[in-house]
């Protein structure tokens, strides 16, 4: 059948979770080694009685998950109750807006005072504040996993029940800290690093790297022993650049701070306005954007200033040292317009300039720079076409040129974690039969494509009018010397004709051969996901 509209799937409902688990029918074999469970995140319910999500990050986060014991495989989701869940369910109603929707609700309950409760004491926003709708990602903080979005609340889940476990956790009582990722970095001993925004800082807008130490058999939050180990200032002290994930090395943080600017002037015009948070972001093209690299250890900004033109990003793919050089590998875009405006509820179908030059881009950032090569290309690394330049005037400005891995649209970056940080070849994501070098709508994500950044050759998995998520590498643990790619790789996928089916897919990582397929009949629509982790049955630490 040929492809349905896009609506059909960023904006699909799920009006009945599928609380109890059911069980899949298993086509080919599971690997004996594969025993653990994939929870996953996502917007789910778009529609609270007469009233639809405008935006596609925006819906009620619906928690996923697939568990796998001897070969055999369950499903079950289940609702994230939420505050803000609990406040629009009550109503039958969306009170509570998101990114790009404008709650029916007083705007001073949630985006004004969500703005004023960046410069109020803890207690009184826990009053004000109700967007604890943490619809991004999922991580494990030692043995308590939580969901996560992009405002400083954190919600425990039970691995195995998918219930919400007490009340949100706000980061804002152990750091300070206004808004953090979703995509922490976990650490071989279970410590896990995350990046914020802190807009108290005494000089102006800073941007945080937190770390908290993983704690077992706890009843506090793993959250309590958390401190900051790295500030950043911005460099625009009324407009904070907007991110989404950062990036680590062994030693280093690699922090992308991108001409996508969250106006704080305007967001608090957007209070009396009824403006959605979208309104206050805005795409600055003339500004370069900035990538910074931070000590590990120290906190310290390393001295160089590395700038270059034309890159957003929400994913960082993976960065690593090498030679006197950090290399940066991100899924990129030339311009952030198309978060405003290509995939809301209206615009999704509509075709779009946005896609085009979006890809997997690699910079490699020089870590000393000598001011007798002015007008020279500053990187030694062999393979590489990427370049850094010393800005003519300046000591230490370096403009970077990134090489280009991949010139189509490729999100979603996975690696074998083990990689984390250190010298790999391979990368795994999200891609589409769709022509997005063209003028095209958002993709559909139907293809699945394994990437040897040393190559550039690609190896897919591909299927007709299905929705596919981010692939999840998981390493084959019974290999004694394993090789990078000696695992599967695993993904969810949805389906046009039945929304009401899902089916978990099982390839050979090396090959991205089919392996296996598991299908389910639900109780109800199988909506979008956006991110999630694996967790291996018997191992103590999760990383992603």
């Amino acid at each position: 059948m040929d492809k349905p509209d896009r609506q059909s799937y960023a904006f699909r409902n799920c009006d009945k979770p599928t609380i109890s688990p059911v069980i899949g029918v298993v086509k080919g074999e599971i690997p004996k080694w594969l025993n653990g469970t994939l929870t996953r995140n996502g917007p789910g319910i778009q529609t609270i009685g007469p009233d639809t999500y405008r935006h596609m990050f925006d819906g009620l986060a619906i928690i996923h998950r697939f568990h796998i014991a001897a070969g055999n495989v369950t499903y079950n989701n289940r609702p994230l109750e939420s505050n803000t869940y609990h406040k629009n369910m009550a109503t039958e109603r969306i009170v509570v807006g998101g990114f790009g929707t404008v709650g029916i609700g007083d705007p001073c309950d949630t985006l004004f005072s969500k703005f004023k409760s960046m410069f109020i004491s803890s207690d009184k926003q826990k009053e004000m504040t109700i967007i604890d709708n943490c619809n991004v990602n999922v991580a494990y903080y030692g043995d308590q996993l939580y969901a996560m979005t992009e405002t400083d609340f954190v919600r425990r889940i039970d691995p195995t029940t998918l219930n919400t476990i007490g009340d949100k956790v706000t980061l804002s009582d152990y750091v300070v800290v206004n808004q953090a990722s979703a995509h922490p970095h976990i650490l071989e001993d279970g410590t896990v690093l995350n990046s914020g925004v802190n807009y108290k800082h005494k000089n102006g807008v800073h941007y945080i790297i937190i770390q908290v130490p993983p704690s077992y058999d706890s009843s506090e939050t793993s959250f309590k022993n958390a401190k900051i180990i790295a500030k950043i200032p911005s460099r625009w002290k009324f407009y904070p650049g907007y991110h989404h994930s950062f990036g680590i090395t062994k030693n280093k943080i690699i922090f992308i701070e991108q001409p996508y600017c969250i106006s704080l002037p305007r967001l608090i015009i957007s209070g009396f306005m009824r403006k959605a948070f979208q309104d206050a972001l805005t795409w600055y093209p003339k500004e370069k954007t900035r990538i910074h690299v931070i000590s590990m250890e120290t906190g310290e900004i390393h001295p160089i200033v590395y700038e270059t033109e034309k890159l957003f990003t929400f994913h960082h793919a993976n960065a690593y040292e090498e030679d006197g050089h950090i290399v940066v590998d991100v899924s990129a875009y030339n311009s952030a317009d198309f978060v405003n405006k290509d995939i809301d509820l209206n615009t999704v179908n509509n075709r779009a300039t946005a896609y085009e030059g979006a890809g997997v881009r690699r910079y490699v950032l020089p870590l000393v720079v000598s001011s007798e090569k002015k007008c020279e290309n500053l990187v030694e690394l062999a393979q590489t076409k990427a370049t850094a330049i010393l800005r003519k005037g300046t000591s230490n400005i370096v403009d970077l040129q990134p090489e280009i891995l991949c010139d189509e649209w490729f999100e979603l970056p996975r690696i074998n974690y083990k990689y984390n940080g250190i010298n790999y070849r391979y990368l795994y994501g999200a891609s589409s039969s769709d022509n997005t070098r063209s003028d095209a709508a958002m993709p559909i994500t139907d293809i699945l494509t394994k990437l040897d950044t040393l190559t550039g050759e690609q190896k897919t998995w591909t299927q007709k009018a299905i929705w596919i998520s981010e692939p999840v590498f998981v390493p084959n643990p019974t290999i004694e010397n394993p090789d990078e790619d000696d695992g599967v790789v695993i993904a969810n996928i949805l389906h046009a004709d039945d929304q009401s089916r899902t089916t978990l897919l099982v390839l050979d990582a090396k090959t991205m051969k089919e392996v296996a397929t598991v299908e389910f009949k639900t109780d109800g629509p199988v909506t979008t996901t956006f991110h999630g982790q694996w967790a291996q049955t018997g191992k103590k630490v999760h990383v992603y």
